[in-house]
């Protein structure tokens, strides 16, 4: 359960790998969140249409309703998933998140950690270090900028929101690239110490 000489413990590869899939559904939800709000876009832009029509006449206005009506049912399609708002959805996976990033941080203490890898330059310790920093950093920033942009909605949140973002996409591209860099190009067993069912 615990990290050891061995590895990485059953208790870290839980948590790194629920946050990865945590990460993977936020993402795809906050794409989905953007369609949507596309469709919304896309649902006015048919009604300033549909008003220009009434000008003109009936027929045009006919039209104009029934694109009216497809952008609605396309927004309402993106906008529910089995009647549950996507906006509800995305707030309550970043709580999850929030919690799995204070279980990391907990379980860090309890559990410690295991020795460096040997496939490691000291250059490559520090560089991980400062990558494991800005990833759990980034884990409470994205959240709670998040839920504060929510609660507030206070515009120049937003800006403060997509910088923690940022921060997170550049923090596991740092990640994966030392992962990769020493799985692909030098092929040695790094990777490895955090699947779920190695022993290394």
């Amino acid at each position: 359960m615990r990290n050891g000489d061995h590895g990485y413990g059953a208790v870290t590869k839980v948590l790194h790998w629920l946050t990865v899939a945590l990460l993977l559904v936020q993402l795809a939800l906050g794409l989905t969140m953007e369609a949507d709000a596309a469709a919304e876009r896309a649902e006015e832009a048919a009604e300033a249409r549909e008003e220009a029509a009434e000008e003109v006449g009936e027929p045009a206005e006919d039209a104009a309703d029934l694109e009216a009506d497809r952008a609605a049912e396309v927004e309402y399609l993106v906008g529910t998933a089995d009647g549950i708002d996507l906006l509800d959805l995305h707030v309550l996976t970043g709580l999850t998140l929030l919690a799995l990033a204070v279980a990391r941080v907990i379980w860090r203490r309890v559990g410690g950690l295991p020795p460096w890898s040997p496939a490691l330059s000291d250059a490559e310790r520090r560089f991980a270090g400062w990558t494991e920093k800005a990833l759990l950093a980034s884990l409470f920033a994205v959240p709670i900028t998040g839920l504060a942009l929510v609660l507030t909605q206070e515009d120049g949140l937003v800006v403060v929101h997509v910088g923690a973002q940022v921060l997170l996409g550049l923090a596991v591209l740092a990640h994966v690239s030392l992962v990769l860099r020493h799985t692909v190009v030098r092929r040695d067993r790094l990777l490895a110490r955090m699947l779920p069912f190695s022993r290394s």
